[in-house]
């Protein structure tokens, strides 16, 4: 053979053994070192990558532990939030109240016109035509049933998606985006992508507002009505609602993409354990070529692996 082209084989198949190492490392970032011999998670973190790497989706999770130590996976991508961010728009909301003197039993009109159909809207179920009600009242819609339309009055008469940005920023907190409504998302799917966080974000936000929970009366509220989301039950909850004293938390859903692909199955929230320790945990998952079911049970799953790893 000539030596030419024995010497272009060789370089090929040399080149292609430096790519293969190079795709494997960017493969394995994620999962930040599992297999260190220093770290104390490394047999969490190994659980954590393989469970997402079962998974026909792109997942992230962030930890932040009560001692400040943290684990991640895919903890700087960016992922769509869906409804999670109406945990940002209630920190928002309820400081322009705090800062009015509007306390949280101030009343509010609602017309049949700021209940539009077509959206999910529990209220507007009960209440097609519109009524009176308390701010506390339609936080508890926003941040325990995920009600659009309270959601876009809210940005409308309160706290715009930019104001609620900027108090999230003033929180210290950075790496996420609130751009658009309810309403925007619903008219155009892709706009969906534009509220997005990334898991270290959102357990970042968690464990600043678990410190200041009982700093006043809004946050005291806002702590108590995370306590009792009823939306996605199966996920952080999922194996661990018997063995914790109380699980605050936001969900957030999206719908299928175009490819028939699930946007968004994400869950974060903050785990007091029965001895008063506790641990803030945010599980993305997004482009789900499985079933809600296989994404909530991967939440679950991580979610059990972190108690685990904290009653060990």
């Amino acid at each position: 053979m000539d030596r030419k082209i024995i010497l272009l084989i060789t370089a090929n198949v040399v080149l292609a053994a430096i790519l293969g190492v190079i795709i494997g490392m960017y493969l394995k970032s994620g999962q930040e070192d599992c297999l260190r011999d220093d770290d104390p998670y490394g047999q969490l973190r190994v659980k954590v990558a393989a469970l997402a790497d079962s998974l026909d989706a792109i997942a992230g999770v962030a930890v932040i532990f009560d001692n400040g130590d943290t684990l991640s996976y895919n903890g700087d991508v960016r992922f769509p939030m869906l409804s999670v961010f109406k945990f940002h728009q209630s920190l928002a909301v309820c400081d322009s109240l705090r800062r009015a003197g509007i306390p949280l039993s101030g009343k509010v009109l609602l017309t049949g016109d700021d209940l539009p159909e077509n959206t999910w809207s529990p209220l507007r179920d009960e209440y097609p035509d519109g009524g009176i009600f308390s701010y506390s009242d339609l936080l508890v819609r926003t941040l325990q049933q995920s009600d659009n339309n309270v959601c876009d009055f809210l940005f409308r008469t309160i706290c715009s998606p930019a104001g609620t940005e900027e108090y999230i920023r003033s929180l210290g907190v950075d790496d996420f985006a609130v751009v658009c409504d309810e309403k925007t998302m619903h008219d155009d799917l892709s706009a969906c992508y534009a509220n997005w966080s990334t898991p270290r974000s959102a357990a970042r936000l968690l464990e600043t507002f678990y410190a200041i929970r009982d700093s006043d009366d809004y946050t005291r509220f806002i702590w108590q009505t995370m306590s009792g989301c009823s939306t996605g039950t199966g996920r952080i909850p999922g194996y661990i609602s018997g063995q914790v004293s109380r699980i605050a938390r936001k969900t957030g859903t999206g719908d299928r993409d175009a490819s028939g692909r699930i946007m968004a199955v994400n869950d974060m929230g903050v785990v007091v354990l029965p001895d008063g320790r506790h641990f803030c945990v945010a599980v993305f998952v997004t482009g789900a070529g499985c079933g809600m079911e296989e994404c909530e049970e991967f939440i679950a799953a991580v979610s059990q692996a972190v108690l685990l790893q904290e009653f060990v």
